[in-house]
């Protein structure tokens, strides 16, 4: 079935157009899941406390890939983009212990270019997703390495963006090696990783600022890239980076690594805390987004997206955490 599954979206996508742009209701099924399958009751992981997980499902063809997500500052809606030129809103639930229960009022559109035409094939690979001040969104965009400011509108993505000059350097970036992970910053500068350009051990980034762009590194750990980028709530503007690992030898996982925010200045060489790190055979996935929202108490609430990559032999898992600093 994962063989046909392309040829399928293509023809649903082509099939409505103009309609999917503003955005249409979709069913979910959100299946609750345990951090360790072998321990249910376990809950700790790292620095961090597991606040309930999801395996979402559709029987739309369109659902999945999902690279990058957003939560509002309530908890109440989650935003996410696809790496098939797709985004997903719904609402977020929880039970009365405040854990993550589920997911209602799900839509589903497709991501427009500047002429307001639907991004296809290579132009649709949307890898990043960030929140701009007047609620708009910036997207990051591989192969066709480049950032889109959508302006607020409502559905999301509706208007067509503008373009974001990128730093010269951003042409050097493999094909499937660009931007994943990105943020907006609350001070205003617009921070991003790239996953695969490097300058030796480490990975090439962007802080951008009213002067213009400025290169900076980050390190990861062996065999980890940068996929994610969050704010930490309360922190004084500390970044959380979600570092992913996916080969053949050493299987799935990510790490959630603090960066202070301090350290993030044109020229630096990042690197941070190990949070946690999440990996087999405890759930874990190919997890490309990371979002924040704040707690209770101080706390902070820390959400995992995972992209399946559009087969059968991965799942679409949103998981939440706590992180008490």
């Amino acid at each position: 079935m994962r063989f046909y599954r392309p040829l399928l979206i293509a023809f649903v996508a082509c099939w409505a157009v103009a309609g999917a742009a503003w955005g249409e209701p979709i069913a979910l099924t959100a299946t609750p899941v345990p951090l360790d399958p072998a321990n249910p009751a376990r809950v700790d992981l790292g620095r961090l406390t597991y606040r309930g997980g999801l395996i979402l499902q559709s029987f739309d063809a369109r659902f999945g890939g999902w690279s990058d997500l957003r939560v509002s500052r309530d908890g109440a809606r989650l935003t996410a983009i696809s790496d098939h030129g797709f985004w997903l809103q719904a609402r977020l639930l929880y039970d009365a212990a405040g854990r993550l229960a589920g997911l209602a009022d799900a839509d589903l559109g497709v991501l427009i270019d500047t002429l307001g035409r639907r991004v296809t094939g290579r132009r649709g690979d949307a890898e990043g997703l960030a929140t701009s001040p007047d609620g708009g969104f910036y997207v990051s965009f591989e192969r066709d390495h480049r950032i889109w400011l959508y302006p607020p509108a409502r559905p999301p993505f509706s208007l067509p963006p503008g373009a974001v000059p990128m730093p010269p350097r951003a042409a050097e970036m493999p094909d499937n090696g660009g931007i994943e992970a990105l943020l907006r910053l609350a001070d205003g500068h617009l921070l991003m990783l790239s996953e695969e350009l490097r300058d030796g051990q480490e990975n090439v980034g962007w802080l951008h600022d009213a002067a213009g762009w400025h290169e900076l590194h980050y390190r990861a750990a062996d065999e980890f890239k940068p996929t994610g980028l969050a704010e930490l709530p309360g922190s004084g503007g500390d970044v959380l980076v979600l570092e992913r690992r996916f080969t053949f030898l050493s299987g799935m996982g990510v790490r959630i690594v603090r960066v202070p925010r301090p350290t993030l200045k044109s020229g630096a060489h990042l690197g941070g805390e190990e949070l946690a790190k999440l990996q087999l055979p405890l759930t874990a996935d190919n997890f490309e987004g990371l979002a924040t929202a704040p707690g209770e108490a101080g706390t902070a609430r820390l959400y995992l997206i995972s992209d399946d990559n559009y087969t059968v032999l991965q799942r679409t898992l949103l998981l939440m955490f706590e992180y008490k600093p």
